[in-house]
C-alpha cells in the first residue's frame, strides 16, 4: 500500500500510467490545436489570420492562469473528483467553441478552455504520489509521453480535420473524446485523500513565500524556464527559416518536422530511469547537454535540412526530459504540497516559453538564424552553469505548510 500523499491505493499499474498519459495528451492538446485553425476561423468571422491569432494567445494566457489558480487545488481537494469536474468544464468549453456565433464568443470560449485544461498538472503530482519512490522517475517519464504527443500532435490532427471537415468539427471531436476520458477516469482512477485543510485564499497567498523560501524550487524553475524558452524560440522561428531560400517551404513543412519531435517524447521514460538510478541532477545535466548539441546542429540549418531535423528531435528530447527531471526534484520537497509546487513550476516554465518566443522573433529580425541559434545556446548555457555552480546533492526534506 502506497501511503505517500494520503493515496489509498496499491502501487500504480502500467494500465493506470497509460490512462494518465492519454488523459494528459488529449487535454493539453486543447491549448495548441487552435494554432492550425486560425486561418479557417478568420475566414468564418471575416477577419485576418493575424487578428485570429489572439485566439492562440488567449488560450495560453488562460492556461497560465489555470496553472496559478487551479493547480494548487490538488493539495486541498480529492483529486479524482477535481479532475472529473475540470474535464466536465473542458467539455462545455469545447462545445461552446464549436457553437461560437461570433469572434468575441470564440475568444472567451478559448480563454476558459485554456483555463480549465490544466488537468495534466493535477495528474502529474497525482502520479508521483501513487508511485513508489524507487520508480517515480520512470512513472513521471511515461506520463510525460502523453504530454509531448498532445503538444506536438495537436497541430497535425487539427490541421487534417480542418481541411476535411472544418474547424468546428475539431472542437466537437475534442468534446466527445473528453466524455470518453471522463468515463475511464471515473472507473479507473483511484481516489486520493487530501491531507491539507488550508483555505483557498491562504493557499494562493502561500505560493509567493513558497517560491522565495525554496532554493531547490527556484533552481528548477530557472532550469526548465530557460530550457523551454530555448525550445519555444526554435519552434517559433523555424517557419521563418523554412520560408526563405534555399528552402522556400510553407508552414506545412514546419508541422511535419514537428512530427519528428514526437519521437523525442519517448526519451522521457529513459530519463526517468536515469533519475531513479543516478539522480535528478545527473539527468538535468544530460538533458541540457542534449539541447546544447541540438542548437549546435541548428547552426548548420542554412545549409543542411537534416541538421534541423535531427536538432528538432534532440531539442524535444532534452526539453521534455528535463521537465521530468525537474519535477522529480521538486516533488521531493513535500508530498502535501506537490500541486502547489507543480503549479509554481509550470507557471515559470510557461513564462520562460513566452519569453523565448518573444526574444526569438527579435533575434530573427535583427540577426536572422545565427542570432536565434546563439540566443538558444546562451539560454541553455545559463541554465547549465547555474546547475553546476550552485548545488549540493538534493536531500529529501519536509516542508511544513
Amino acid at each position: 500500500m502506497n501511503k505517500d500523499n494520503g493515496i489509498m491505493s496499491p502501487s500504480i499499474s502500467k494500465g493506470l500510467v497509460f490512462l494518465m498519459a492519454v488523459t494528459c495528451g488529449f487535454t493539453v492538446a486543447n491549448v495548441y490545436l487552435n494554432q492550425t485553425l486560425l486561418v479557417s476561423m478568420g475566414n468564418t468571422f471575416h477577419i485576418t489570420a493575424a487578428q485570429a491569432g489572439i485566439i492562440a494567445t488567449i488560450a495560453q494566457v488562460g492556461y497560465a492562469l489555470g496553472n496559478l489558480m487551479l493547480v494548487p487545488l490538488g493539495d486541498i481537494f480529492e483529486r479524482r473528483r477535481l479532475i472529473l469536474n475540470l474535464l466536465f468544464l473542458v467539455c462545455l468549453c469545447s462545445a461552446a467553441s464549436a457553437l461560437a456565433m461570433n469572434f468575441p464568443w470564440l475568444v472567451i470560449a478559448n480563454l476558459l478552455l485554456g483555463f480549465f485544461t490544466i488537468i495534466p498538472q493535477i495528474i502529474v503530482p497525482f502520479a508521483a504520489g501513487l508511485s513508489k519512490e524507487s520508480e517515480r522517475g520512470k512513472v513521471l517519464g511515461n506520463v510525460a509521453i502523453g504530454l509531448v504527443c498532445g503538444i506536438l500532435g495537436a497541430r497535425l490532427i487539427s490541421g487534417i480535420v480542418d481541411s476535411h471537415f472544418g474547424w468546428r468539427t475539431m472542437y466537437w471531436i475534442t468534446c466527445a473524446a473528453t466524455v470518453i476520458i471522463m468515463v475511464l477516469i471515473r472507473f479507473s482512477l483511484p481516489k486520493s485523500k487530501a491531507s491539507n485543510t488550508v483555505k483557498y485564499g491562504k493557499l494562493l497567498f502561500s505560493l509567493g513565500p513558497l517560491f522565495l523560501q525554496e532554493k531547490v524550487l527556484r533552481r528548477a524553475c530557472l532550469s526548465q524556464g530557460l530550457m523551454f524558452g530555448a525550445f519555444s524560440l526554435f519552434w517559433t522561428t523555424l517557419v521563418f527559416l523554412l520560408s526563405e531560400p534555399p528552402y522556400s517551404y510553407g508552414s506545412q513543412v514546419a508541422g511535419m518536422i514537428g512530427l519528428v519531435g514526437i519521437g523525442g517524447a519517448f526519451a522521457t521514460p529513459i530519463i526517468g530511469r536515469i533519475i531513479d538510478s543516478k539522480g535528478a541532477n545527473v539527468a538535468n545535466m544530460l538533458c541540457m547537454s542534449v539541447s546544447l548539441l541540438a542548437f549546435v546542429l541548428f547552426l548548420t540549418g542554412k545549409l543542411f535540412l537534416i541538421g534541423i531535423i535531427i536538432g528538432a528531435l534532440l531539442v524535444t528530447m532534452g526539453t521534455q526530459a528535463n521537465q521530468v527531471a525537474c519535477q522529480a526534484i521538486i516533488f521531493q520537497l513535500s508530498a502535501e504540497m506537490r500541486s502547489r509546487l507543480n503549479g509554481i513550476y509550470m507557471v515559470m516554465t510557461f513564462l520562460g516559453g513566452a519569453l523565448g518566443s518573444y526574444l526569438g522573433v527579435l533575434a530573427w529580425t535583427r540577426f536572422h538564424w545565427i542570432g536565434v541559434c546563439v540566443l538558444g545556446i546562451f539560454m541553455i548555457g545559463i541554465a547549465f552553469t547555474s546547475l553546476v555552480i550552485s548545488e549540493k546533492p538534493i536531500q529529501e526534506i519536509d516542508v511544513k505548510s
